[in-house]
């Protein structure tokens, strides 16, 4: 029963809720009180704390009040009702999504000159997605050398919502691989068929150490190796002019990996 809870107020905090939230939640749901004072002797807080919490909850909708006989009484919004939790939020998204223009806007006329050539430097995990999301910028077309697919340092859901990023924004994707097989990796199947493709190049010649990204005037390339999280982006015109004949000259001699399937699997085949 423990392991249970404890599962459901990990699922609850997902969704913005509180440890102590979660517990008058499940406290009210299972019949355990259904006011303040039972909510208060059941969970071990001080009242004044659980009538804070209550309004929360009645504020996330999540519970709701019922006067009785008895006066007052807290009843929890049903499990199978809990779908407006993801409403509410993709409301606030839509809302957020509809002023973002205008707020970028502002922010533009407020900004001050650009050096034309900077380095960045990024950190940690979170710092290797924003070099990924900046990508989006792409005009066109993104060359990528590639050691793991997105899925490795990655949630696969916020993975999947990128790639359909790229998609809308008619990004295509050439990839450089030492790899020679792949297995499926994506549900974004438009992608795979008309905004990626990859090529092998032997590593005996050709061993990438790491991962780069080259689009617009922009050069980034990081590693990651256990805790060891390498990430820079490099601003300059001519250094991504040069990178990118480079990576065409390889591209040149690399050998086209042959796509299994709308997933992304894919491998060498000496029919091409």
């Amino acid at each position: 029963m423990s392991e249970n809870v404890d599962t459901i107020t990990s699922l609850f905090s997902q969704f913005g809720l509180t440890d102590q939230e979660s517990q008058i939640y499940l406290a009210i749901l299972g019949g355990r009180g259904d006011t303040a004072l039972a909510i208060s002797r059941e969970i071990g807080l001080a009242r004044t704390k659980v009538y804070r919490l209550l309004d929360n909850l009645l504020a996330q909708k999540l519970v709701v009040t019922r006067v009785g006989e008895r006066g007052m009484r807290f009843v929890a919004t049903p499990p199978d009702q809990l779908d407006f939790l993801l409403f509410d939020r993709q409301h606030e998204l839509d809302k957020l999504r509809a002023i973002l223009p205008t707020l970028q806007s502002q922010l533009s006329s407020l900004r001050g000159s650009t050096p034309k050539s900077q380095v960045l430097y990024y950190h940690g995990v979170d710092g290797l997605k924003q070099v990924t999301y900046n990508s989006l910028r792409a005009k066109g077309e993104l060359l990528t050398y590639e050691l793991e697919t997105l899925n490795s340092f990655m949630d696969k859901a916020e993975a999947e919502k990128l790639r359909a990023r790229f998609v809308e924004n008619k990004i295509h994707i050439r990839t450089l691989t030492n790899t020679t097989h792949l297995d499926p990796w994506t549900n974004v199947t438009e992608m795979v068929k008309h905004y990626w493709e990859i090529r092998h190049l032997d590593p005996a010649g050709n061993p990438f150490q790491f991962e780069i990204l080259i689009y617009n005037d922009v050069y980034c390339m990081y590693r990651y190796t256990g805790d060891d999280i390498f990430c820079v982006e490099i601003h300059s015109a001519e250094l991504a002019a040069m990178q990118r004949q480079i990576f065409h000259y390889l591209w040149s001699l690399a050998k086209p990996l042959k796509i299994l399937d709308d997933h992304g699997a894919a491998t060498i085949s000496d029919k091409l």
